[in-house]
């Protein structure tokens, strides 16, 4: 009987690309634009405890061009972490604002 072959999975990585909602943003009162914000930040904040502790890592990018305005990068040792996230985020207030434009996730390969 053959054996499976043993593979080195990596981090599994998901790549977030939104469109704000730039008029319905702008005629949101400041008030509630702030509190999108520091909920967002909030978020940031738990992503970065776990990247301090080398558990996860992420990057938020902004995008030139029209095909989206921002990416969030997410790496994290689970799909089940990755859904999470993904969850977490757009339960939030600030994804209200934000459009998905394109997703998807890849898998991190470990060498020897």
């Amino acid at each position: 009987m053959t054996e499976a072959a043993q593979t080195l999975d990596g981090w599994y990585c998901l790549h977030d690309f939104r469109t704000m909602d730039w008029t319905t943003w702008k005629m949101t009162p400041k008030e509630e634009r702030d509190a999108a914000i520091q909920e967002f930040m909030g978020l940031v904040d738990k992503w970065n405890s776990v990247q301090s502790e080398k558990n996860g890592s992420h990057a938020l990018y902004t995008i030139v061009g029209q095909k989206a305005d921002f990416m969030m990068m997410i790496l994290r040792p689970t799909m089940e972490e990755l859904n999470e996230i993904e969850n977490e985020f757009n339960k939030s207030k600030l994804a209200e604002y934000t459009i998905p434009a394109h997703s998807y996730v890849s898998v991190v390969e470990l060498s020897n």
